[in-house]
């Protein structure tokens, strides 16, 4: 795991087999200057994301010793803003850099994209950012970026804060904009920020429904961005899914374990880490998202705090990072507990 505060990359492991991870079970990987947010193993090589670098180190399973050999993959990376930097690789060797916005809503798209590295560029490093193919643009804050089993890459998006437009019924963003579970189907499409936005609850004789695109109202004047172009599908890629405003889906995960139900299999796990931006807050929990014939129809509460409110003072997590275990549990890190939860299944 990456602790950003302390800037240091931390293998966690359960030598006593007891479930849990202790305090002596723990050791130091790398320590590097700015680590923030990703990592992802590749190829012999862990990579760890800073605010403007990709790293890597070579990398042997199991190793519990500090590693040699940093080297610098991609830089360049634009500081500011939003801070995570979302990386993963591809079956075919590619790596993806996503980078959010560096204000609430900036004048443009050209921050906010996720950039797509050759097999090539990474093996020779030391690439600069703006070298990498936009592969989607127009993405707010995308942090979480994973493959399902078809290899189809699937992100969650961030929306803006304190949203107001006069005829849509003023102050709208206690419900709007929708959070968004987005699929990359082509590469090169844009996604509507800072332009446009996905409706989740409009008030009733005003919204059109849930996905449904809007434009931004400090663009809906400019003679380009109207709602009619923000509903062009070949202007905008509207989202698969819309989650409720403001519940801050950090990361997601497909679930390929055999410890839940088959029918869990293929279905993707989202974590909602809850904004400042609504009250009452919302989010703080994880959720299932259902999918039928590949593509999702509904998501449903998975792991919450069982009270009206995610909120209170007996439910102390802020979900983050999701992944899959060995036999098939989930787990789930908490930024607020400071704690990896490992949720199984028993029959």
């Amino acid at each position: 795991m990456v602790e950003r505060t302390a800037g240091r990359i931390t293998a966690l492991y359960d030598s006593n087999g007891d479930g849990v991870s202790d305090s002596s079970e723990r050791a130091t990987l790398a320590e590097a200057s700015g680590l923030n947010h990703g990592i992802t193993l590749h190829g012999g090589y862990l990579y760890a994301s800073s605010a403007t670098r990709v790293l890597r180190w070579p990398f042997t399973t199991g190793t519990r010793a500090a590693l040699s050999g940093q080297q610098e993959v991609v830089t360049g990376i634009p500081t500011g803003g939003h801070t995570t930097r979302t990386i993963i690789f591809d079956a075919e060797g590619r790596l993806y850099v996503s980078v959010g916005s560096a204000a609430n809503v900036d004048n443009n798209s050209t921050r906010s994209r996720i950039r797509r590295f050759t097999a090539a560029q990474v093996q020779a490093g030391n690439v600069a950012f703006t070298d990498g193919e936009v592969f989607a643009d127009g993405l707010r804050n995308e942090v979480g970026l994973r493959f399902d089993s078809q290899g189809r890459l699937w992100g969650v998006e961030n929306g803006r804060d304190n949203l107001n437009r006069a005829d849509l019924g003023g102050d709208i963003h206690i419900d709007n904009p929708a959070e968004e579970l987005n699929l990359f189907a082509e590469a090169g499409r844009f996604y509507g920020y800072p332009y446009c936005f996905s409706e989740f609850l409009l008030p009733s004789g005003v919204g059109m429904g849930p996905k449904t695109q809007w434009a931004d109202p400090g663009f809906m004047n400019d003679g380009t961005h109207s709602d009619a172009w923000c509903r062009d599908v070949n202007n905008v890629v509207p989202p698969m899914l819309a989650m409720p405003a403001h519940v801050a889906p950090l990361d997601i995960v497909f679930y390929d374990g055999a410890s839940f139900p088959p029918e869990v299999v293929d279905d993707a796990f989202v974590s909602f880490h809850g904004s400042w931006n609504r009250q009452p807050a919302q989010g703080y929990e994880v959720v299932r998202v259902v999918f039928e014939n590949g593509l999702p129809v509904r998501y449903e509460p998975f792991f919450e705090f069982d009270s009206a409110s995610d909120t209170a003072a007996g439910w102390p997590h802020r979900p983050v990072g999701l992944g899959v275990g060995p036999n098939g549990e989930l787990f789930v890190s908490s930024d607020a507990s400071g704690q990896i939860i490992a949720i199984g299944y028993q029959r």
